[in-house]
């Protein structure tokens, strides 16, 4: 039977040592990226960049001059998990929004919008989305309801917010004499570009 030195002894409690060393380290890293803090002074303010819309099936853009979001931070200051709510805005100012066919355009808000951090920050950029959007659009003669969720990024230096996707859809039959003109229908999708610049908010990890 081989016995065991007090070297082999030593291997295995430096080993065990840091094996635990390892693990202690690890938790505090894990607990540290599974939340976020939304920060800042309520209200908080999205103002919009070149904001535009567009239907993808009928190739028709809406773009607005102004399109601002106004609203507030859910308890600033208290960490939550990643796609819990930082934020709510209910209210939307825009201005000199016009379609090439169908001119002046007007979007008003018809539920209460809002924002999220989705996952943890690679540098100083989130991913974040804008939940809850919901609108009614109304051209010459044509409008109709859209519906959905836009993703994006936000980025804690500049406090700008990016979209790279949206779920959103013209969400009911369109109505007017217009409509079929511009080719707009029930389910199609809407495309968003341009940016936000949220004023008021910085998000922190966790």
């Amino acid at each position: 039977m081989k016995k065991i030195t007090s070297r082999v002894l030593t291997g295995l409690a430096a080993g065990a040592l840091a094996v635990g060393t390892v693990a202690a380290m690890s938790a505090p890293a894990q607990a540290a990226a599974a939340g976020y803090t939304p920060n800042g002074t309520n209200p908080i303010t999205f103002v919009g960049n070149n904001v535009s819309f567009t239907a993808v099936e009928a190739d028709q853009t809406l773009t607005c001059e102004q399109f601002d979001l106004t609203g507030n931070i859910i308890d600033p200051g208290q960490t939550r998990e990643f796609g819990e709510a930082a934020g709510t805005l209910p209210n939307l100012a825009s201005g000199g929004c016009t379609n090439p066919i169908a001119g002046d355009t007007t979007v008003d808000p018809t539920g209460t919008w809002g924002v999220r951090v989705d996952g943890a920050e690679v540098g100083s950029v989130s991913p974040a989305t804008l939940t809850s959007v919901t609108a009614f659009v109304e051209a010459a003669g044509c409008s109709f309801n859209v519906a959905g969720e836009v993703s994006g990024t936000f980025n804690d230096s500049t406090q700008v917010f990016t979209p790279t996707g949206s779920t959103l859809t013209i969400s009911d039959n369109p109505v007017g004499f217009i409509c079929p003109i511009l080719g707009v229908g029930q389910g199609q999708s809407i495309s968003v570009a341009g940016t936000w610049t949220a004023n008021g908010l910085t998000i922190t990890n966790p």
